[in-house]
């Protein structure tokens, strides 16, 4: 009688490590999203004049530039 209990396991763990690298590149997809999203903010929509400050809501999608505390500029995102 042949055990075939390491194949079950194997098949498990090849699942597992499948879905944690699909797991790996989404979430790296959304974070590189993100900070291309803010140096965009940064560099082209605030970056036009000298602001004091900038603020991305990545929720929003919207670009805020700041001087002396008060909102300026106020854009939205792609």
């Amino acid at each position: 009688m042949e055990k075939t209990g390491w194949k079950t396991l194997a098949i498990v763990f090849i699942s597992l490590f499948v879905l944690e690298t699909i797991f790996g590149v989404w979430i790296t997809s959304i974070g590189m999203n993100v900070i291309n999203n803010e140096k965009e903010c940064s560099n082209n929509i605030c970056g036009e004049q000298i602001y004091d400050s900038y603020y991305y809501d990545e929720y929003k999608q919207v670009c805020t530039c700041f001087i002396n505390h008060e909102p300026i500029i106020t854009r939205y995102l792609k």
